[in-house]
């Protein structure tokens, strides 16, 4: 309810005091009113004055503001950051595992001629699967090292 009546407020009261301003003479006097005072009032239009700045935000805001900002975003980089490693530590898993089974695959093969064909595809296939981990361990120091700079940046450790 109190909510409810300051609102109320805070809407009318601009309509409210936003009324006529009447100019007269009174016993010789120059008098201002928000009614007519005498036969002689004239009716004034008051005007704001124009406005210096273009933001009605004091600069202490905006400053708050974009330091709210650059807050916002080095948690972001913080938390990128951490899902990369994580995603680097994955793949070094994943190839271990790969690399693993190359290794039991290659003690199964026979020392015959299909053995030797099979351990050589065995062998191909295994440096395929090491170099698409490394290729995602790369793109991720790379994209680690790009958030790096933007967070010196915003750090101002230029």
């Amino acid at each position: 309810m109190l909510k409810r009546t300051l609102l109320l407020i805070a809407i009318t009261a601009p309509a409210i005091s936003h009324g006529a301003v009447y100019q007269c003479k009174v016993n010789g006097q120059t008098v201002f009113s928000d009614q007519p005072c005498g036969d002689d009032a004239q009716k004034i239009e008051v005007r704001a004055p124009k406005s210096q700045g273009g933001s009605m935000v004091s600069e202490g805001a905006q400053d708050f503001m974009k330091q709210r900002e650059v807050d916002r975003r080095l948690h972001a980089i913080a938390n990128e950051i951490r899902d990369l490693e994580r995603r680097k530590v994955r793949a070094r898993s994943d190839m271990n595992a790969a690399l693993r089974q190359f290794d039991r695959d290659r003690a199964r093969a026979n020392n015959n001629i299909a053995g030797a064909v099979w351990e050589g595809s065995l062998a191909e296939g295994a440096e395929v699967q090491r170099q698409r981990y490394q290729s995602e361990i790369d793109t991720a120091d790379r994209q680690i090292d790009r958030l790096n700079k933007e967070r010196d940046q915003l750090l101002g450790r230029d």
